[in-house]
């Protein structure tokens, strides 16, 4: 199944021209559970893992429990995290000779954010001759947060400009803000980066920007985000084909008449009535009340099974390296 990103309500790089030059492609990977093979690009899903090559395992005394105590050192085997072929995904920086990118992670936390710790490898798939079976996850010494489910992808790319924080000037960060306070979009949750697991493009940063540089000092670009959401700015970032299908409720906002202001929540079919409604004695004032529809996202499937706190991991690769080293930063 395919999904589609609905087009912008408001065409941004027409309003600022110079977001024309910003813009990036993301490829938004959409993970929903189902059976792979390692011939697949999928999310969590079997490697195309040489039968003669050992499985990797972390053997690192620097992760913890989750009291904060240090554990016993376990070498552990890494667990599939993505596999991207070249053919699915040409966006990646594939080093020549390659056309496969396997992401793996030790699915315990490490400090300093109690976080998994990522290892990216790149192979010339007709190279493997024997596949290997991946060994079980060691559950008893890991996080089960961070055991993800095996997922097909659906890609599908979908142009991005940069959060507000990442704009290259003062001046026009400062006209995007004005804007906003005439619009009911935010630009950076509506219009900029998309959110969910993604590989490319913008980061949608839930803290400061992150911007790093490799060993060599050549800057590193996004190679993949791991969410455990898809719902930022679900207005414009929810695919047609979710929002047919998923069950929608109303956030009612209301006046009062003490000059306060009031919500609540009501089913589909349900209408507030002012005459009876009214917080604290003071009534609504009729032609205030505004009916928002809200997804039920309690409805939405937790496909991935990944949980980082309502954060998000991202990679990132130096595409000049012929190693390729990474980088890894965790938001929440």
């Amino acid at each position: 199944m395919g999904f589609t990103t609905p087009d912008k309500p408001v065409d941004v790089a027409a309003l600022f021209p110079e977001l024309a030059g910003l813009t990036r492609t993301a490829v938004r990977l959409y993970p929903r559970r189902g059976e792979t093979t390692a011939q697949e690009s999928s999310l969590g899903g079997p490697l195309l893992w040489p039968a003669n090559e050992p499985w990797p395992v972390c053997g690192d005394d620097d992760h913890m429990a989750d009291a904060g105590v240090p554990v016993p050192v376990v070498a552990a085997p890494l667990v599939s995290v993505a596999q991207f072929y070249s053919r699915d995904v040409p966006e990646l920086p594939f080093p020549e000779g390659t056309d496969v990118c396997q992401v793996l992670w030790c699915p315990r936390g490490h400090e300093p954010y109690y976080t998994p710790r990522f290892r990216v490898l790149w192979r010339d798939s007709a190279s493997v001759a024997e596949v290997a079976v991946a060994p079980e996850p060691d559950r008893e010494h890991s996080d089960v947060d961070f055991l993800p489910n095996p997922c097909r992808i659906a890609p599908e790319r979908v142009v991005e400009y940069p959060q507000l924080r990442e704009l290259p000037s003062d001046g026009l960060r400062e006209r995007i803000v004005a804007w906003e306070r005439e619009q009911k979009w935010d630009y950076s949750e509506h219009l900029s980066a998309a959110p969910g697991t993604k590989v490319g493009g913008w980061m949608e940063w839930i803290q400061d920007p992150f911007r790093p540089d490799c060993a060599r000092g050549h800057r590193m670009t996004p190679l993949l985000t791991v969410s455990d959401s898809e719902i930022s700015g679900w207005e414009t970032w929810m695919p047609m084909e979710v929002v047919s299908r998923i069950a929608f409720h109303k956030e009612v906002r209301f006046g009062l008449a003490n000059g306060g202001t009031g919500r609540t929540w009501l089913g589909p079919d349900q209408e507030l009535d002012p005459a009876v409604a009214g917080i604290s004695g003071s009534r609504v004032v009729p032609e205030s009340v505004v009916e928002v529809p809200v997804p039920d996202f309690s409805a939405l499937p937790d496909e991935l099974g990944v949980e980082f706190g309502g954060g998000n991991l991202y990679v990132f690769v130096c595409p000049t390296c012929p190693e390729r080293p990474i980088e890894v930063e965790y938001q929440r």
